[in-house]
This record gives C-alpha cells, structure tokens and sequence, in this order.
C-alpha cells in the first residue's frame, strides 16, 4: 500500500508502507492493506508508518485531511515534521506561549484554546519521541 503525506510547501513522504496509523481529530485510526474507501479530518498527533520492512516512522502532523481509496492513503496536512526532529524545550516553551495568548474576548480565547490543544498534542508527541528516541 502506498503512504503520501503533502503539506503547504511540499510532498513529505512518498512510499511503500505496510500499516498506517492517523490521529484523527477525534482519535486514531489505523489503515492497513485492501482497507474500505474512507475521508477523515487530521487532528494533532503522532502519525506512524510501518514500513515494509517492519521498522516504523513517527511524524509529528497538524490538521488536514486523509483519504484512503484503492490502497493508496492520502494525507494533506498543514504541518508535518518527524517527531525525532522535535526539540523537547522549543516544544515546552510553545506551550507555555500558547497558555499566555490572550482571551479577553470570544474570539481571542477560541484562538488561544485552539493554540493551546495543538501545542499540548506537539508536546505529547515530543515527550513519547524523547522516550523512544533516547533508548
């Protein structure tokens, strides 16, 4: 089965991969071989590929969408990094700016909450790719 992950600037997977799992705005789903036709909105999360090989690939992924049809799965994302690119203290301090947006109106503290959920989930992962990782 094929995997293709593109955002905004460019395609940033493109390959073979045996078993995908997506963090779907409201969970994870898990895509394997010969899988139903489906379309899903992309949360904030760990985006893990195994490949062919067995070995498996953690990307860090931001919105969009993924389609799966014909074997092939199809991920348009707004932002997408490998989670061992991450550094664990950028990470923390984007969470603590998050926490400190402002939120004197409606609009502002939508914003904030929304900036707060996508850091918190950054943070998450970047955790987990520091336990994995340092091993």
């Amino acid at each position: 089965m094929k995997c293709v992950a593109v955002t905004p600037e460019k395609t940033v997977f493109d390959s073979e991969v045996e078993f995908v799992v997506v963090p779907l705005f409201d969970g994870e789903y898990g895509v394997g071989k010969d899988h139903s036709p489906v379309v899903g909105r992309i949360g904030a999360g760990e985006l893990r590929l195994t490949l062919n090989d067995g070995s498996v690939e953690r990307w860090y992924v931001e919105g969009g969408f993924v389609e799966v049809v014909d074997n092939t799965v199809s991920l348009l994302t707004n932002r997408a990094c490998l989670l061992r690119e991450l550094n664990l203290e950028s990470v923390r301090q984007e969470y603590e700016t998050a926490r400190t947006l402002p939120s004197n109106s409606p609009e502002l503290m939508e914003i904030r909450n929304e900036s707060i959920e996508r850091a918190r989930a950054k943070l998450r992962a970047a955790e987990k790719a520091e336990n994995v990782f340092s091993r």
